[in-house]
């Protein structure tokens, strides 16, 4: 897209319907080229879908730009430790507190429908270059957020920390985890032997933090870490990292990544980076979906039990996700 072509969406758009820029094309346009009461969103349109750089949109208003963030989630793909509903809450009065000390934010939408729930809220800015207007609003927004992010880490924190002390957590070794792994009986067992073995190891890598883990009714294991890192490859990822692990006695295929991916997407654009354990490998399927998708900003990276092993064995798990990390990034 350029700057002519940005141009005439700008001039054409429509009051309900936010035009889709492109975040290169911003500097070179300003307020005048929005039309009053008419907004624009950023992003790329990757395969005929919308792939947005930030959830929500940028309005003119008389002569001013104001951004709204856009917080609608559905309860059905909502795994935060804390409710969405709480979530929200906390979003609103971090809105309600920058209001009262800078003036600039305010609640524009609240509605709760049973399946989703949706906050929304505005954030006005003095710049009228759109680049400089959408990064300024980009900014507020993340500070708003950052404390309810806060609140829902630690509250996970201190789940992890109960459910560990109800389950005996930590008292096998690494060695002997391996083997229950490998020799369980009943897929309860598995599960719970697995979540553990890989959130053990995951603690071990620096800066990384497990807040959350959680058994689903089908024996997949989540596991939720919180991102530190000052390891090269890992600080540029998101503040929160995936990991969901299957102990089944076939291999993990396409399926299983393609629903993994959509929990990632599901991450309020704070997960980058996921790992898919599977303990028993991976079909070629899982390969070529892989492929598919090495273009787009997430990045799956595949573990397996044999990787989980090595690990073990050596006592560097660190190396062991870093050498899978880069082999994503090659495909």
């Amino acid at each position: 897209m350029n700057e002519k072509q940005a141009r005439q969406l700008l001039r054409t758009a429509d009051e309900d319907e936010p035009v889709l820029l492109t975040p290169a094309v911003l500097q070179k346009l300003d307020v005048s080229d929005v039309q009053d009461g008419c907004g624009f969103q950023i992003g790329q349109i990757k395969g005929g879908v919308h792939h947005l750089d930030w959830n929500g949109t940028v309005y003119r208003r008389g002569s001013a730009l104001v951004g709204e963030a856009d917080h609608t989630w559905t309860r059905k793909y909502w795994y935060s430790p804390i409710g969405l509903e709480q979530y929200l809450d906390l979003i609103r009065r971090a809105v309600e507190a920058r209001q009262r000390s800078s003036g600039d934010t305010e609640v524009s939408y609240q509605d709760d429908d049973g399946a989703y729930v949706a906050l929304r809220f505005e954030i006005t800015t003095a710049e009228t270059n759109l680049s400089k207007a959408y990064h300024a609003v980009r900014r507020v927004a993340e500070q708003v957020e950052e404390a309810a992010s806060d609140a829902s880490d630690e509250v996970g924190k201190r789940i992890a920390e109960i459910a560990a002390r109800l389950s005996g957590w930590g008292s096998l070794s690494l060695d002997a985890l391996v083997d229950v792994v490998e020799n369980a009986s009943n897929n309860q067992a598995k599960g719970r032997s697995l979540e553990e073995l890989c959130a053990r190891l995951f603690e071990t890598v620096a800066g990384m933090t497990v807040t959350q883990r959680i058994l689903t009714e089908t024996e997949e294991i989540d596991i939720s870490l919180l991102n530190g890192s000052d390891e090269t490859r890992l600080k540029r990822e998101g503040a929160i990292i995936l990991a969901e692990c299957k102990n089944w006695s076939g291999k993990c295929g396409k399926n299983e990544f393609v629903v993994f991916r959509s929990k990632l997407e599901n991450r309020a654009q704070r997960a980058t980076l996921g790992f898919l354990i599977s303990w028993n490998g991976f079909t070629e399927t899982v390969t070529k979906e892989m492929l598919r998708g090495s273009r787009e900003d997430l990045l799956i990276v595949p573990l397996a039990g044999d990787d989980l092993r090595r690990a073990v064995r050596d006592g560097d798990f660190t190396n062991v996700m870093l050498r899978a990390w880069d082999a994503a990034v090659a495909m």
